[in-house]
């Protein structure tokens, strides 16, 4: 197997958790829910890490595509 093409599975493998995790932030699982004063706060989703994750290994798995 060349070295080339196990960049490329790898990436793919990054594609796919970076996508779970943008999953598992938007439906906001296993969120700690704060009460302030009696009124829940839900902070806002953090998804700026696993956008710039799926961008990049998008662009690793276009550049290493095994030919």
């Amino acid at each position: 197997m060349e070295f080339r093409t196990v960049i490329f599975y790898l990436a793919l493998l990054a594609i796919i958790g970076s996508v779970a995790e943008l999953y598992v932030r938007m439906n906001r699982i296993g969120e700690n829910i704060e009460k302030i004063k009696g009124v829940v706060v839900r902070k806002k989703p953090r998804l700026g890490a696993p956008f710039a994750l799926l961008i990049a290994s998008i662009v690793v798995a276009a550049v290493t595509f095994p030919r």
